[in-house]
């Protein structure tokens, strides 16, 4: 797995799904109740903000990283 492509193919799948299952859940009209428990709402808080926080940690390390590189072919 080198070349972007792979990771797109890999990757858009997983969103699709991901997403396709955050709009089913939203168009529902009334909640599912192992959603409203206290323990599943504080471990979804806690996935979102790892996954976004991790793809943002992970973004920041690769710009300035590749910021260095070009800087430095420069």
């Amino acid at each position: 797995m080198s070349s972007e492509f792979d990771w797109f193919m890999i990757t858009m799948p997983i969103f699709a799904i991901v997403v396709y299952a955050i709009v089913m859940v939203g168009a529902m009209e009334k909640q599912p109740k192992f959603l409203e428990g206290e323990g599943i709402k504080k471990a979804l808080g806690i996935v979102f903000i790892a996954l976004f926080g991790g793809g943002i940690l992970i973004s920041l390390f690769y710009m300035i990283r590749w910021f260095f590189v070009l800087l430095a072919s420069y």
